[in-house]
């Protein structure tokens, strides 16, 4: 059977589906159509759709349907069990091809708890008004859970204490055998990063992405950030938009103006006026956010399967990485992208290039907070690999991931969906795709997955940490001889002297002292 194109449309009496229907004889006694609380069934061989709606409707003689020849397409109204009803989501196709009693992303906690509830077969209530009455209390019990869940979601770094004796595991010559590790999505992935190598993916920044730990991969990242770093490149960016502003791009980068931060304010000022008018129950909590014939059909295309996260912490961190690394590519293109967006892109997020979701080791005792850590981490790759390399820019990139954080969770999948196109296509990143961005576009889309009160939390702590992010908190390993302005390293070998390099912490604050130092002797 094959699924066709539909679109639903609502009015506050009825919902509108059309059909499209190609390439047929079309016969009216050959199509079935049920309507049953909130599945709706459609069948005209070869084609047959099944949708299943947020709120309930209802057959009688108000449904009506019809064939628009011209179009090619089966046009249906099915009335409202209640009129005035508002059907959410009507356009995001994907969730209303589900199926029913799909397993959920549940945690490991709530999967203990579900085993203590006794067995499958219990005696019920006596004043149980029936057995829909009891599943749904049931969900709105669930609804609830999850909603309080969400808003007392921790973002601290989670505490462990050390293994005395590390787990490894010996090859037969003594040395560490080269065990797969997983990576991606959940950690569910493995052999597929290796291939993509071999092909030429300079996104990739692991000497062996298939057999380092995680631990590794923060250790890997952290030292190829630093050796990446080049305080002059960075120097030059800074002095250059100080002192001659009309000579750099990045004048107009920095003026330019996130479409999400125009709704969401525009949205909030008329939000005020709604709110004194009626109320406060009937105002909607984030801007609206639509998606276009060609954005469903990405999202039709995502995997129709659940997930099971033990830890979603992770997933979220990863959105607000990507969602960073995409808008800083928009914004330094003043809402353009490029050929490359691809791998600045990719280079900037750590889950990407590095396949690194851990961020910080495992035996870190000091970092706190670990949006702070992917702050510090997104700030330095930003400072690294792009074109621009500016702290302004950084702060500005995410203050538009705040504002679209703040338009919900629409927004987010609109723009996960943008940034996965930058690798979809390609002959060699299209693997991240499938490791990560297939995956996390599909777990943003469900309703157990990606949680609209956790989105709007998360916002307001990354605005916090976006805040007290300063450039003193930036720091690098560098050879001080290889800073601007720092001459004692070219003495020292100039005299002869022939001292070792040494290795020294530099933030941001010392680079810029350097290179004002070494503009004013000019």
């Amino acid at each position: 059977m094959i699924t066709p194109q539909f679109t639903v449309d609502q009015d506050e009496e009825f919902l509108h589906i059309d059909i499209k229907i190609s390439s047929i004889r079309f016969s009216a006694q050959a199509i079935e159509m049920v309507v049953n609380e909130n599945l709706f069934v459609f069948s005209l061989p070869p084609y047959y759709l099944r949708l299943r709606f947020p709120c309930n409707l209802i057959e009688d003689e108000r449904a009506h349907s019809e064939f628009v020849s011209k179009e090619e397409k089966i046009r249906i109204r099915i009335p409202k069990l209640n009129k005035g009803e508002v059907f959410p989501d009507l356009d995001l196709t994907a969730k209303l091809l589900a199926r029913i009693n799909e397993p959920t992303a549940i945690s490991a906690s709530t999967i203990e708890q579900n085993k203590q509830r006794g067995p499958l077969i219990q005696e019920m209530d006596d004043n149980m008004s029936g057995t829909q009455g009891g599943i749904v209390d049931q969900n709105q019990r669930k609804l609830m859970q999850i909603e309080q869940e969400a808003t007392d979601f921790n973002w601290e770094v989670e505490q462990k204490l050390p293994d005395l004796v590390p787990p490894t595991s010996v090859s037969g010559d003594g040395g560490q055998s080269n065990q797969k590790q997983k990576y991606g999505f959940n950690d569910q992935y493995s052999d597929m990063i290796q291939v993509s190598l071999s092909n030429g993916n300079d996104i990739n920044d692991l000497s062996t992405p298939e057999t380092m730990t995680a631990d590794d991969r923060v250790m890997e990242r952290l030292i190829k950030e630093n050796i990446k770093f080049d305080p002059e490149y960075y120097a030059n960016d800074y002095l250059t938009l100080k002192y001659m502003p009309d000579e750099t791009a990045l004048t107009s980068v920095l003026k330019w103006k996130s479409p999400y931060k125009k709704s969401f304010l525009k949205f909030q000022k008329e939000n005020k006026s709604q709110e004194q008018d009626g109320p406060r129950s009937t105002v909607p909590q984030v801007p609206e956010v639509t998606f276009d014939e060609r954005e469903q059909t990405l999202m039709r295309d995502l995997p129709n399967k659940s997930y099971f996260i033990d830890d979603p912490r992770p997933l979220y961190y990863t959105v607000i990485s990507i969602l960073y690394g995409y808008f800083y590519e928009v914004r330094s293109n003043e809402g353009d992208l490029t050929v490359e967006s691809g791998w600045t892109v990719g280079k900037i997020v750590p889950q990407i290039c590095c396949l690194d979701s851990q961020l910080i080791q495992s035996n870190n005792q000091t970092e706190r907070s670990m949006l702070k850590v992917l702050l510090l981490t997104l700030a330095r790759r930003s400072l690294s690999y792009p074109l621009y390399r500016n702290f302004d820019l950084v702060k500005q990139t995410l203050e538009d991931v705040y504002f679209a954080l703040r338009c919900g969770k629409r927004a987010v999948l609109k723009n996960l969906l943008a940034a996965r196109e930058l690798f979809r296509f390609h002959d060699v990143y299209y693997v991240y795709c499938k490791v990560l961005l297939d995956d996390l576009c599909s777990w943003c889309l469900r309703d157990d997955g990606c949680n609209e009160v956790v989105i709007r939390n998360l916002a307001h702590e990354l605005k916090k940490h976006t805040g007290e992010l300063e450039k003193k908190d930036v720091v690098f390993e560098k050879i001080m001889g290889d800073i601007p302005g720092d001459e004692s390293q070219q003495q020292s070998e100039n005299a002869g002297q022939g001292p070792e390099p040494e290795l020294e912490f530099v933030n941001l604050l010392d680079v810029e002292a350097l290179a004002e130092e070494a503009y004013r002797t000019q």
